[in-house]
């Protein structure tokens, strides 16, 4: 197998980020200015390194599909659509509403948060489990450079696993606005070499890993 480079990007950030709203698939989500201008630094830094991407996948959510869009319009990928594997997490009655709300319910219920399960909705399990069905089939592909525009809680559940790390470390791994992590992948192992990178800081890390 070839190396593989995998792009894990969060979304900008949103108007409902900046009012502490759990969106998860209740909320599509609207980008705030800040995320607009962070996710434009993402494609000049990365387009700056002349890179090829050949696929770019994306969640459904309406936060995430705009996001695509300005990166699209600076990287110019081969093929791009819609993952419904990179959605939010399924948050039930708990989306749309304060991010609190998700922890005074996992202790109501006596389980971890990341074993949260209401009615109708998914834990943090399940998300890690479709994002890790995702990476397995790109990293198996024949695309050589792709690019995954999710969500911080997804990514992050990724990323445990990718590092072999428990829910315990969950917080660590969540990217903040337009956060990009870099993983060249081949038959023997998984390399992480950036990890959720702030776009400020991306193009100096850029330079000194391309030049390596």
């Amino acid at each position: 197998m070839s190396t593989k480079h995998i792009y894990l990007i969060k979304h900008g950030e949103t108007e409902e980020n900046l009012r502490g709203i759990h969106q998860g698939q209740t909320l599509g989500g609207r980008l705030s200015e800040r995320g607009r201008n962070d996710i434009r630094a993402v494609g000049h830094s990365l387009a700056m390194t002349g890179i090829t991407v050949d696929q770019l996948l994306v969640s459904p959510m309406s936060r995430c599909r705009e996001s695509a869009v300005l990166l699209t319009a600076m990287l110019n990928p081969t093929d791009v659509h819609v993952d419904e594997r990179l959605a939010a997490k399924n948050s039930g009655h708990l989306g749309g509403r304060p991010r609190e709300l998700a922890a005074a319910e996992a202790a109501r219920q006596g389980v971890p948060i990341h074993q949260l399960r209401s009615p109708g909705s998914e834990s943090s399990e399940d998300v890690q489990a479709r994002y890790v069905d995702l990476w397995t089939e790109v990293h198996a592909g024949p695309q050589r450079t792709t690019f995954l525009i999710g969500h911080g809680g997804g990514i992050a559940c990724l990323l445990l696993w990718l590092t072999g790390h428990g829910f315990e470390r969950y917080l660590q791994h969540v990217p903040g606005s337009a956060g990009v992590t870099w993983v060249e992948a081949d038959d023997a192992a998984a390399r992480i070499r950036l990890m959720n990178v702030p776009p400020a800081d991306l193009p100096g890390l850029l330079a000194l890993r391309t030049a390596r």
